[in-house]
């Protein structure tokens, strides 16, 4: 999933220009003029709570900057395949088949999952659902509902309407999609593939939907659970209603849900949500809020102005810290001293891996250059991650120190990235490594190649006597940490003579330059050398990061086109693993053989969001797949 602060654009994992998968973080929003009014326990005006746990109450949610839910029909077309949708609106209506988030971790959670863990016998998948679930309209959620959604991707995920859609995944590889009871489907594997790989990263793109969405009209059944040629006209009619934010709340199509709440307000970009006593998974306690209600904010400012203001009818109960306010942190500690009385801060961060593509396309004029494996190490040794963490990000942030997301620490990340990783800020390192391949190196001015040819001691293939280290970086702007980095990069480079000029735009300037116009399909020049629009990539909702996305030839989320056989049979080797332990050990083997190839620049993990919440609502402690959980949270008094 593509990155970026401050974005509603697409998260497909296999961004197009126009479908680019992007996360939106929490920490940048601000204000529409509204009147908030506190239910409830809402509307907190004390610095001391005691411990007993309240049911019921309003909580008052912050959305992003500039960011509201514009599409409520979970099978989302690229456009409408965001983040903002999917956890600020979608999934506390519509559940997934599978819920990954599970205390702090991205990994699959059982409990609040709709079916069993799936069970493979060979090539054949049988997924079953738990008993006794229901839709909020009374009818059972059945295999039906799951065969519904395979029927709808059959037929329409090719053709762009959805999002998720990776050519060769789900559901190309999959056929003989059926229920052979009512809580049981089966489907078969076309392939080779981990179990492991197939649910976290092709099952978890699936979501049940009620067997009163199979109609085309709102009196006109269809039959998409059972014919597949059906699902178009089916499709049709639900985007269409979906993308019109005057039906949410009234249509009786969005009424039926199988998630903890109900959408019963929206009014100038305000959703108010009601808790579905229908609900039929387990919740942790009894005692928890039962209306929820987001509220958009246009500048991130205005949104801290407002979180400060603390009190009275336009209260917020969780809302979040502009990077730039936010508070050093303490020595040992995860956060500063809280500017907010009477808030809780916790950093959140993404389930993602952050970095800046290195352009290998064909038609770079410096692919000689950044085809030498010592020039991308020196680029590396100049990202001083830990100035950028303790600099502009304020202390909050974390080292990337693999190809694999180290944040949260998961099973995935092999022993040699869990110590450091191989490339710790070093200009010295990097003047040595220039040096050593036959490069006469300038401080202060453009480093140029004295030893051309191939072999030790020579600047290597292609490179020319005379040539020089300048390359262009474009980045997205609109983040004061990256800009600052970037800065930081130039000035670096400049100390063992690389040249690096920087231009700027927006996040769909350089994304849109990256993949539209110097994608593994453009025949033209493609005059960029690096490129930064915030964060990189998050894993969801493919959870498994196993690189065939960001680093397969061919794949469109392997932005800089980096290709080489040996890694795609490593990636290969990991996908097709039989158990768990084979594909661990396939997985480190993979990682360890490409960190030092260096195919991107790793960059500092920032948050995607500083939450505040106010200290008489508990929240718990935030998922990594940033998937809102409200049904959890409680007042106390």
């Amino acid at each position: 999933m593509w990155r970026a602060q401050r974005d509603t654009t697409p998260i497909s994992p296999r961004p197009s220009a126009g479908q680019v998968r992007r996360r939106v973080t929490l920490c940048c929003a601000g204000l529409l003029t509204l009147a908030v009014a506190a239910a409830g326990c809402g509307g907190h005006t004390k610095s001391s709570v005691g411990n007993t746990p309240v049911n019921g109450g309003l909580a008052t949610y912050a959305l992003p900057a500039n960011v509201t839910p514009n599409y409520i029909f979970p099978f989302s077309p690229g456009v409408d395949f965001t983040i903002v949708n999917l956890d600020n609106l979608q999934m506390l209506l519509y559940r997934p088949l599978y819920w990954f988030g599970d205390n702090g971790l991205p990994y699959l959670n059982e409990k609040l999952s709709l079916a069993a863990p799936p069970q493979y016998n060979g090539q054949v998948v049988t997924i079953r659902i738990k008993p006794n679930l229901k839709w909020s309209n009374g009818e059972p959620i059945t295999a039906r509902d799951v065969v519904f959604w395979m029927n709808m991707m059959k037929a329409l995920a090719a053709k762009g309407d959805w999002g998720g859609y990776i050519q060769g995944d789900l559901p190309d590889d999959v056929t003989n999609i059926h229920a052979i009871s009512q809580s049981a489907m089966q489907m078969t594997i076309i392939g080779k593939y981990s179990p492991q790989w197939f649910t976290s990263n092709q099952l978890s793109q699936i979501t049940p939907m009620p067997k009163y969405w199979d109609r085309t009209g709102p009196s006109s059944p269809s039959d998409c659970t059972d014919r597949v040629s059906d699902c178009a006209a089916v499709f049709a009619y639900l985007n269409k209603l979906g993308a019109d934010t005057g039906t949410w709340v009234t249509s009786p199509v969005w009424k039926v849900v199988d998630g903890p709440w109900q959408l019963t307000g929206y009014s100038q970009g305000v959703l108010t949500y009601t808790f579905n006593n229908k609900y039929s998974l387990p919740l942790p306690s009894k005692d928890h809020i039962t209306k929820f209600r987001e509220v958009p904010f246009t500048t991130e400012q205005a949104e801290y102005n407002q979180l400060q203001a603390g009190t009275g009818s336009n209260a917020i109960d969780v809302g979040y810290l502009p990077t730039v306010d936010a508070p050093v942190a303490l020595p040992g500690k995860s956060v500063g001293q809280n500017p907010v009385p009477n808030y809780n801060l916790q950093p959140v961060y993404t389930w993602g891996l952050s970095y800046m593509p290195i352009n290998f396309n064909v038609h770079d004029p410096q692919l000689a250059i950044f085809s030498q494996q010592y020039i991308r190490q020196a680029l590396q040794l100049l990202v001083n991650q830990a100035a950028i963490i303790q600099g502009p990000l304020h202390g909050y942030g974390e080292p990337s120190t693999g190809l694999v997301g180290d944040t949260p620490p998961t099973a995935y990340l092999s022993k040699q990235a869990r110590r450091g990783g191989l490339f710790s800020f070093s200009p010295p390192e990097a003047r040595k490594l220039l040096a050593d391949h036959g490069w006469n190196v300038h401080r202060g001015s453009v480093t140029t190649c004295g030893s051309p040819s191939i072999g030790p001691g020579h600047c290597g293939k292609g490179i020319n006597r005379g040539a020089a280290l300048n390359f262009t970086m474009m980045y997205a702007t609109g983040n004061a940490w990256v800009e600052s980095a970037i800065l930081q990069l130039q000035s670096n480079a400049s100390l063992v003579g690389m040249n690096i000029t920087l231009s700027s735009g927006t996040f769909n300037d350089i994304v849109g330059k990256a993949i539209g116009d110097c994608g593994p399909h453009q025949n033209q020049p493609c005059n960029w050398q690096l490129a930064d629009w915030g964060e990189g990539w998050s894993y969801v909702p493919d959870y498994l990061p196993t690189g065939d996305e960001l680093f397969g030839t061919h794949s469109i989320g392997n932005i800089g086109q980096y290709t080489n056989k040996h890694n795609d049979g490593l990636i290969k080797a990991t996908i097709q693993a039989s158990n768990r332990n084979a594909f661990l050990q396939t997985m480190y083997k993979w990682q360890d053989w490409l960190a030092p190839q260096v195919p991107v620049l790793l960059q500092p993990t920032a948050p995607a969001a500083l939450f505040e919440s106010v200290d008489n609502l508990k929240i718990g402690t935030q998922s990594p797949t940033l998937a809102l959980t409200p049904e959890d949270w409680y007042f106390v008094r």
